[in-house]
């Protein structure tokens, strides 16, 4: 995306979010990067006012990704701990707080991840359950909708709010029209039925 695209894409694609919280009065997971936070900042302050309102109502929960999204396994481990300092810098700055839960990143994750969360105060993070369970084909199925914890080289555990490719794969397709709303619909009734108590319908 240009960056002169950059007001359109708020106007377009934040905005909405924040009006669907607002006006149907359910709470929803914004992720955001601390970048990407200073530049709706710049660009549209009152859409970050707006997100502190919501957030303080309870109905904003703010989902961090650190000051950039890179990909944490990539990179040593000075520039990860340095990542998510200063994206905790911009969330105390601009939103009075800094989020409890964090988003791995391309959803590229590893083991060494969770020393770094636990170091940067998350109390929880969001990973890809597909991929986790390609890699563990004797896992119960139904553990995708089940609490877990996942293990740090250092002994010390962190909860996992899993996301599904598949879902999100489907929430895109409908957003992009070629998804039917009514096969949508039943695929997600199916969920419900298999007694899924957290969905991330878009992650």
């Amino acid at each position: 995306i240009e960056e002169e695209a950059r007001p359109d894409v708020i106007e377009r694609c934040y905005w909405p979010l924040l009006r669907v919280a607002e006006r149907r009065r359910f709470p929803i997971g914004v992720e955001l990067t601390g970048y990407t936070l200073s530049e709706i900042e710049r660009l549209d302050p009152a859409w970050v006012a707006k997100l502190r309102e919501l957030i303080a109502e309870g109905l904003v929960e703010p989902i961090a990704s650190g000051q950039a999204q890179l990909i944490g396994p990539l990179v040593p481990a000075a520039v990860n701990a340095a990542n998510l300092r200063l994206g905790n810098e911009t969330y105390e700055k601009l939103l009075g707080r800094r989020p409890a839960l964090i988003l791995v990143n391309e959803q590229c994750f590893s083991r060494s991840m969770i020393d770094h969360y636990i170091d940067a105060g998350y109390s929880g993070f969001i990973t890809d359950w597909d991929n986790a369970y390609l890699a563990n084909p004797d896992w119960d199925p139904a553990l995708r909708y089940a609490p877990q914890l996942a293990l740090g080289p250092s002994g010390r555990t962190l909860p996992i709010l899993w996301s599904l490719t598949v879902a999100f794969q489907k929430f895109q397709r409908l957003a992009h029209g070629s998804e039917d709303i009514g096969a949508y619909r039943q695929w997600l009734d199916r969920q419900i039925e298999a007694r899924a108590p957290t969905l991330n319908l878009y992650c």
